[in-house]
């Protein structure tokens, strides 16, 4: 699975120290010192049976574990040894603690299970075990996603934050390295509330805890407001989901910007590229949507509910009443041509039906049989049917992954196909 451990601390002044995103495969046992694992399953042993690492950041390292009561995996968070003394990252730890644990009845939320400290006060999380990568880690390796998977993980981390900020919780990291693809459930869970902001309690005591002049987060997704260290609004996460939508619809950002310092001048004075330019199948809506996600003024942005809401009903809700709209084709209509499956099919058909032409006029001749005829037009049958199956898994531009679905799908497809054909030569 891939967790992120990121939230460390951003000025222009200062390199970043955020933490880096990391998964089961990215960092191996070794590189963990064998007795900090040794002395966790020795605090541990009762509870849970600690398996192996599965990844190590500044502040934390994550194992995987399973729980000995309930049978199930789990992840655990442990900070590290070294930051236990620094009372600014221990607040931190405890604050995520709470903060994800106000929200882990939410399905987009990963959920925490239990909050303690270690024989010697190292504070640790129990967290759901997620099988699945992060979304950065996903567009590194995929590009963008498909349009209706894109939309649903924007609409479930909005949902989620929806609820976060009902309860008076600001995220402020929002980003694909801070949301996991559940791939068993085919679901985005929103994680790392490390840095994230309280802003309202029961009398307890949320002094900042940051310097002046240091900004939390990776400076790509920082709302401007943030850059400009004024006060911390809810908004700032929809500044961020904002973001997040360009990169999961169209694979980049909505600036043309590499440095640090080309993000934040981006983030203070230029306007986002154009989104159904970059990816003319996003519904003018959903571009109005994320367009509103990116005004620099916090109050020009949605609420979290807002785009919940919007992105909930297709996009359909987030044209003003009583705005004329051009007629469009059928939306499966639509999902079909984005695809190129009619096209496809249309090339291998078109194929499938010359080569039978020719069949037939050589069987007229009497130099192939009948019963040729009828096993090309079973394999001109056959292509057309794994044309139309790699064309639905792979039609749009870019880059994607082939699952396990489209190889089963291709299998029997081939197999029926050589059985077919058997069977017609055998009774030839």
């Amino acid at each position: 699975m891939g967790w992120s451990l990121s939230g460390g601390g951003y000025s222009p002044k200062v390199a970043q120290q955020g933490f880096p995103n990391i998964s089961d495969t990215t960092v191996s046992d070794t590189e963990v010192k064998d007795r900090d694992l040794e002395a966790l399953k020795e605090a541990l042993g009762e509870d849970f049976d600690v398996v192996r690492t599965l990844g190590k950041g500044a502040v934390a390292t994550v194992y995987l574990a399973k729980d000995r009561s309930l049978g199930r995996l789990v992840a655990i968070k442990v900070m590290n040894p070294g930051k236990v003394a620094d009372e600014t990252a221990r607040r931190r730890f405890e604050r995520e603690a709470k903060a994800a644990a106000s929200l882990s009845e939410h399905a987009n939320v990963v959920a925490v299970h239990r909050f303690g400290r270690l024989p010697d006060e190292t504070p640790y999380l129990v967290m759901h075990f997620v099988k699945g990568r992060t979304l950065e880690e996903r567009l590194k390796a995929e590009g963008r996603l498909p349009l209706a998977q894109a939309l649903l993980v924007l609409q479930g981390v909005a949902s989620a934050l929806e609820l976060a900020h009902s309860r008076g919780i600001v995220h402020r990291d929002v980003r694909p390295g801070n949301v996991l693809w559940d791939e068993e459930h085919e679901k985005a869970l929103l994680t790392d509330f490390g840095i994230a902001a309280i802003l309202a309690t029961s009398g307890e005591d949320v002094a900042r805890l940051t310097q002046t002049g240091q900004l939390l987060g990776d400076p790509r997704y920082l709302s401007p407001e943030q850059l400009l260290d004024q006060d911390l609004t809810e908004l700032a996460d929809i500044y961020g989901l904002g973001i997040m939508g360009y990169e999961l619809l169209t694979g980049e950002g909505p600036y043309d910007a590499r440095s640090n310092t080309e993000w934040i001048t981006a983030h203070l004075s230029k306007e986002p590229k154009d989104l159904q330019h970059l990816r003319p199948d996003v519904p003018k809506a959903i571009t109005d949507l994320l367009q509103r996600c990116l005004a620099r003024e916090p109050n020009h942005r949605p609420a979290a509910s807002d785009v919940s809401r919007i992105l909930r009903s297709g996009g359909e809700r987030a044209v003003p009443p009583g705005t004329v709209t051009s007629v469009e084709e059928p939306a499966d209509l639509q999902m079909l041509l984005r695809k190129r499956v009619p096209q496809l099919i249309l090339i291998v058909a078109t194929a499938g039906m010359g080569l039978l032409a020719v069949t037939d006029m050589l069987a007229d001749r009497g130099i192939l049989s009948d019963v040729a005829f009828q096993v090309v037009l079973t394999l001109v049958v056959g292509g057309v049917l794994s044309s139309t199956i790699v064309a639905w898994f792979h039609g749009e531009r870019g880059k994607q992954a082939a699952p396990f679905i489209e190889y089963l799908l291709l299998s029997l497809v081939g197999v029926a196909t050589l059985m077919i054909s058997g069977w017609i030569l055998l009774s030839g």
